[in-house]
């Protein structure tokens, strides 16, 4: 590791060792308390507040010029506690949707431009090709799950989701930007995204949007098979079954389909 990792790194533990320093018994620190605490510099101290404070993870108060945890930190606390709720609520859907299906149901969520795979339930006997696991990690252009999320973003989150080039995974993915923005708004009309071994050959995968009680998407509900078991015509026909679960978890995520004009 270079010098400049290893300062880098040491950097961001700074950082997170000040967001540590603070607590609700002592919401509102200085600089010279900060510093005392750490055994860091004050320019060090300084210099990482405002960096936090630029980020929204730090915040000043004008008046005394003190320092408190910022507003960004309880959206990020409160994605995990979406995420943990979702978990939770899905996993019964899931477990349903699986066994009608015969197939193997997966959640996943959007990371940066992959998503990753939050829970996944495989039917018992149905072992015979392990589609997805936990943890799972996929590029979200040539996933049904990525493209069942990216499809409902805003114009400029999809913008930089889909920043090519692309990669072809299989002589199926597709990696014409064009053909993407295409695929997205057939996702929309129809209510939920198909992959036909784009991700890995043999692998066939249909995936519906969920959203929460903003009427954001915030994941997708998959189901994946090997291709000569989940054909194209059986998709088509469970189609229903993955939009209708899909929007029964988003319903228990506080979604209302009215607030969906607001995407």
């Amino acid at each position: 590791m270079g010098a400049r990792s290893t300062s880098s790194v040491q950097a961001v533990k700074r950082a997170i060792a000040i967001l540590k320093t603070f607590s609700s018994d002592e919401p509102e620190l200085g600089v010279s308390e900060i510093s005392r605490r750490l055994r860091l510099p004050k320019s060090t101290v300084s210099r990482l507040l405002a960096t936090l404070e630029e980020e929204g993870l730090i915040a000043q108060d004008p008046e005394t010029g003190l320092y408190r945890l910022g507003v960004e930190l309880i959206r990020l606390a409160n994605s995990v506690h979406e995420f943990t709720d979702l978990k939770r609520i899905a996993t019964p859907y899931m477990r349903k949707l699986a066994v009608d299906v015969g197939e193997s149901v997966s959640i996943a969520v959007l990371q940066g431009r992959d998503v990753i795979n939050l829970s996944v339930y495989v039917p018992p006997g149905h072992l015979i090709k392990r589609v997805g696991w936990a943890g799972r990690q996929m590029p979200a252009y040539a996933s049904a799950a990525g493209r069942a999320i990216v499809a409902y973003l805003s114009r400029e989150e999809r913008r930089e989701v889909l920043v090519g080039p692309f990669e072809s995974l299989t002589e199926r993915t597709i990696t014409d930007p064009a053909r993407l923005r295409v695929e997205l708004q057939r996702v929309r009309a129809q209510g939920y995204a198909t992959a036909f071994e784009e991700l890995e050959e043999g692998l066939h995968a249909i995936s519906a949007p969920i959203f929460n009680y903003e009427g954001r998407v915030i994941a997708s509900l998959s189901v994946s098979g090997p291709a000569y078991r989940l054909t194209q015509e059986r998709i088509r026909e469970i189609a229903p079954k993955v939009v209708e679960t899909a929007l029964r978890i988003s319903a228990e995520m506080g979604y209302r389909p009215a607030e969906e004009a607001a995407l």
